[in-house]
């Protein structure tokens, strides 16, 4: 399987959220396990960042880059494909902001099965299978 990933799972491992960075590694070790394609874009990092910049903490955003390249995870480019296909989600979709929708559409672009993210309102987007950690 193909599975994208949203930016919030990956804050919660590499920050150790209390509630959620566990359920985020079983799921990581299943995909693993699996032999599943992990994947994600450029627009997480750009999501990422914003809270290490902040606090003036580099180090998060190395350790991040170092589990992204452990893992292997795919890092998509955003193109002229996604952009068309992210403001196609955007007209159908009116409370989509706009990164989301440039992490959806690239997921749907790639051919991705699935989307893990912890946004719950993203389970309205009915293109793509959204996989929520909070019920």
């Amino acid at each position: 399987m193909r599975i994208f990933i949203d930016t919030a799972p990956f804050i919660y491992l590499i920050e150790e959220h209390p509630e959620f960075s566990h359920p985020v590694k079983d799921l990581f070790l299943e995909y693993v396990t699996n032999n599943d394609s992990l994947i994600s874009s450029v627009v997480k990092l750009a999501k990422f960042g914003v809270g290490p910049e902040k606090a003036g903490r580099p180090d998060i955003i190395l350790k991040f880059e170092q589990f992204l390249r452990k893992l292997g995870i795919q890092i998509l480019d955003i193109n002229q494909e996604i952009a068309r296909k992210s403001y196609q989600l955007r007209a159908k979709y009116p409370f989509l902001k706009g990164m989301d929708a440039l992490q959806i559409a690239a997921a749907l672009v790639n051919s991705c099965d699935s989307f893990l993210t912890n946004d719950v309102k993203l389970n309205s987007v009915k293109e793509i299978k959204t996989i929520t950690l909070m019920k």
